[in-house]
């Protein structure tokens, strides 16, 4: 039996362990010794230790995920979604030891994870892209140009980290000076970081679309979700399929979609983001990984997406027309961030108890009786129907009867839009929140 490595922690993890155990391999967890959740160890034939504290020295450190896989004689490696799954490296040090991955390939990934590369390949393919600029100078001049808001990211930063939105001749002064190597106190990223900016879509709706890319460059759809709540770089709340933009307009953004990944010479699952507007659609990024909303996907296709990753990966070309969605199926999934405790300090959820509800489930692997130290979601709550005013009263029906005790997180925010969002029938919307 062929042995996979499992790079990734949580519920994520937990479900790969499953999916490649009925693919036939024998799937190796890993955990860090600094981390005190390990329910995703539990199902594995093995589980590796990582030495060293946070997720940048442990599961997203390439080099110990590595060595990792060399000492338990993986044949493979998975790593699901997050910043590991997006660092070029790791299949470049992998490849290096005769180990495959699961996954685009170094020069995809590296491809995709640079803004500035990313951008100005859709650019050369024909896609729409925003007026941009990278480096000091440039977004100096491209302010100068354009004007105001425009919005700020790392230039190969991911999950939204480090982007910031700015709106006034004050917040732009400060951001050139972060840009130049002063960081302010408190900023997100420091000195050294690379900067893109592009003009930013006011009312804007992020709308991604979720392909899959055999080895004949055929390109299969896997739905597409738009977020319908947004805190931060945090998507609270996404649904599927899309409403309120026209159909020949989402169309456009499935043959965006096909023509970027496929010039980009990608394989695999990944996702292309877009902004809409009221002057149209510009991309916005490219995800070459498993999609933290998969989930949804699955729901649409009857398919397990992690298993079609694998089987991408080992060659498979599915038969057209294999791989449909049911845009009928409605789909709204909300995610209960935990809000960081002051100081930076373990949380420790004292009762985690989720509601059974019709129509409902839970993506959650969490341990009750440990400290959350590098968690930031309690769980995924997924609702799938046939509108999406009958999904949203679901979620809001679960997110009001289940109970997480001990840590601050997003449960209240997300039903409070629920109830004033006009999709979920007034009597529901009325009631008491009960988290």
């Amino acid at each position: 039996m062929k042995r996979v490595l499992i790079a990734n922690r949580g519920a994520i993890a937990a479900r790969a362990v499953d999916t490649f155990r009925t693919l036939g391999w024998s799937p190796i967890a890993v955990v860090a010794l600094s981390d005190p959740q390990r329910l995703h160890t539990l199902a594995a034939d093995g589980c590796e230790y990582l030495e060293g504290t946070g997720l940048a020295e442990t599961y997203d450190h390439v080099g110990r995920i590595v060595e990792a896989a060399r000492r338990c004689g993986a044949d493979a490696v998975y790593p699901g979604y997050g910043a590991l799954a997006e660092d070029p490296e790791l299949p470049r040090q992998l490849a290096a030891a005769e180990i495959a991955f699961i996954g685009p390939t170094a020069e995809v990934l590296a491809a995709a994870r640079d803004k500035d590369h990313a951008v100005a390949t859709a650019d050369r393919l024909g896609l729409p892209v925003l007026p941009h600029a990278t480096g000091h100078r440039q977004i100096a001049g491209l302010v100068k140009e354009i004007g105001l808001p425009v919005i700020l990211k790392p230039v190969t930063g991911c999950g939204g980290l480090g982007v910031r939105i700015v709106q006034t001749e004050a917040e732009a002064e400060q951001a050139l000076a972060l840009i130049a190597g002063d960081a302010g106190e408190g900023s997100a990223a420091g000195v050294g970081t690379d900067w893109y900016a592009e003009r930013y879509v006011e009312q804007g709706r992020v709308v991604g679309v979720t392909v899959a890319v055999d080895d004949a460059a055929a390109v299969h759809p896997l739905g597409e979700r738009e977020s319908l709540l947004v805190d931060g770089s945090m998507k609270l709340l996404e649904a599927s399929p899309v409403q309120g933009v026209a159909p020949e307009l989402l169309e456009r953004m499935r043959r965006d979609t096909a023509r970027l990944v496929t010039g980009m010479g990608l394989r695999g699952v990944a996702t292309v983001e877009f902004i809409v507007g009221a002057r149209g659609h510009y991309f916005l990024e490219v995800n070459g990984r498993l999609p933290l909303a998969y989930r949804m996907c699955e729901a649409q296709t009857g398919l397990d997406v992690v298993a079609l990753q694998m089987e991408l990966a080992q060659g498979a070309v599915p038969a057209p027309g294999r791989i449909r969605v049911d845009r009928d199926t409605h789909c709204l999934e909300a995610r209960l961030f935990i809000e960081p405790a002051p100081g930076g300090a373990p949380g420790l959820i004292t009762a985690l108890e989720l509601a059974p509800e019709p129509g409902v489930t839970y993506n959650c692997a969490l341990d009750v009786r440990r400290p959350v130290v590098l968690d930031n979601i309690v769980t995924q709550v997924l609702a799938c129907s046939d509108s999406r005013g009958a999904a949203a009263g679901a979620v809001l029906r679960a997110v009001g009867a289940s109970g997480v005790s001990g840590v601050a997180h997003c449960a209240e925010e997300i039903a409070v839009w629920l109830r004033g969002s006009g999709l979920v029938p007034e009597r529901l919307g009325s009631q008491a929140l009960g988290v």
